[in-house]
């Protein structure tokens, strides 16, 4: 009696280990194609990619493992083919490795499915953007926040396409708006203070940098932008403090900036 009661309580436990994990997997999905797109989406579309890798690197472990998120992903949408959520995933994890073009295939075919996917008109934004495609990356982004207007990702990533194709106030209204619906995303102000020097505006650039580094002491790039922000206006002194602080975060940034200090 005691074989029959383990082998029925075996049976019994069966069908729960399965459920927690299928949860499991979905967690590990959600971390890999979810939580490092947004990290790479908000770090990696500034012009210094190798600290934007850093970055990401440092604040999720899940984009080392973006390879297993695909393969997870491509199992999802074969158990779930008609989930618009589930191509969105699939796309997410693609523009995690790069491949930009099959993420736009995932996109279209969750907007096949659901016209109104808001991640997958953002998805197709930062794929547009990624791509260099920046006015259909705007109209993208401008679809996304008319479904969900309170989204601080979508309103930045509008304001990266648009300083890209040079609309710098628009880009910037885009950035304040981030900034107010989500005031601990400091790429925020590093990106808005990026946008204002390269519309020759550098106080109003110190002042996004500024902000940015109170914010995060351990930010480098706002200290290396903040840097080149001195520069511009002939602060040669503060631009070598910033220097010296990039010693210890970031060497790399430090030196570039010594080299730009020295020009």
């Amino acid at each position: 009696m005691r074989g029959k009661g383990r082998s029925w309580m075996l049976w019994l436990c069966v069908p729960v280990l399965l459920v927690l994990a299928g949860v499991v997997g979905m967690a590990i999905i959600d971390s890999s194609g979810i939580k490092a797109r947004v990290l790479a989406d908000v770090a990696g579309y500034g012009s210094e990619s190798a600290g934007a890798t850093s970055f990401v690197k440092g604040h999720s472990g899940a984009s080392a493992r973006s390879g297993f998120s695909v393969a997870a992903c491509e199992k999802l949408v074969r158990l779930k083919p008609t989930d618009p959520s589930a191509h969105v995933l699939l796309g997410n994890a693609y523009a995690d490795m790069g491949r930009t073009q099959e993420a736009v295939a995932c996109y279209k075919e969750a907007l096949t499915l659901d016209p109104d996917c808001f991640e997958a008109h953002l998805g197709m934004g930062k794929a547009h953007f990624a791509c260099g495609a920046y006015p259909e990356a705007v109209a993208s982004c401008q679809r996304a926040l008319q479904l969900r207007p309170g989204s601080a990702d979508a309103h930045l990533s509008l304001g990266l396409a648009l300083s890209n194709a040079g609309k710098y106030d628009e880009a910037m209204q885009a950035f304040q708006r981030a900034k107010e619906l989500d005031p601990a995303i400091v790429e925020t102000q590093v990106l808005t203070g990026k946008a204002y020097l390269q519309a020759g505006m550098c106080a109003q650039a110190i002042e996004c940098f500024k902000d940015a580094v109170q914010t995060d002491q351990q930010h480098a790039q706002a200290y290396f932008n903040l840097g080149r922000a001195y520069l511009r206006v002939g602060e040669k002194g503060l631009a070598i403090e910033q220097e010296r602080i990039l010693q210890d975060l970031d060497p790399r940034l430090a030196s570039q900036l010594s080299q730009l200090i020295n020009q």
